[in-house]
């Protein structure tokens, strides 16, 4: 479950974000549409962290964050709770599909490597992409890297698992 309250991201005087009301249930698939410019990689990157948002209260499973006073463990305890696929798809270039998707279990949640990258192979497998595995994002194609950037947040919801 996603819930914002009165979230709102300024870049000095623009108002990018206005007191952004949103409730997403678990399970539920919302789809954020709307002209370039907008704001909807803003409002994205500010449930991550990746933007520190202006004012308003983000609740993501079970943890609320007044975004003023937010620590830096809330952060982080937030970012574990989500994902985020760049436009771009922000792959490693020097890694393999299997590395770039095992590469946060082994670095920010520290697990073993075998069992990282059995995960990591699993998901691959999820994505169609079992037979990438030792495939370098420069010789895939758009669609196939954009599935290894989705691959990637798979393995963040992974967490729990260890």
């Amino acid at each position: 479950m996603i819930k914002l309250e009165s979230l709102s991201k300024h870049f000095g005087k623009a108002v990018v974000l206005d007191s952004i009301d949103l409730a997403i249930e678990e399970g539920e698939i919302v789809v954020i549409i709307g002209p370039s410019g907008t704001g909807k990689s803003t409002l994205l990157r500010c449930v991550n962290f990746l933007e520190q948002p202006t004012k308003g209260t983000m609740t993501v499973g079970d943890l609320t964050v007044d975004v003023n006073r937010a620590s830096r463990a809330d952060i982080l305890s937030m970012r574990r709770r989500t994902a985020f696929v760049f436009q771009n798809y922000a792959l490693f270039s020097n890694k393999t599909a299997l590395q770039n998707i095992a590469e946060r279990l082994l670095v920010v949640d520290r697990w073993p490597k075998e069992k990282a990258y059995q995960r990591a192979r699993e998901i691959l497998e999820q994505i169609g992409l079992a037979d990438k595995a030792d495939a370098y994002p420069a010789s895939m194609s758009g669609g196939q890297q954009q599935r290894v950037g989705i691959g990637r947040a798979m393995a963040t919801g992974a967490t729990s698992s260890v």
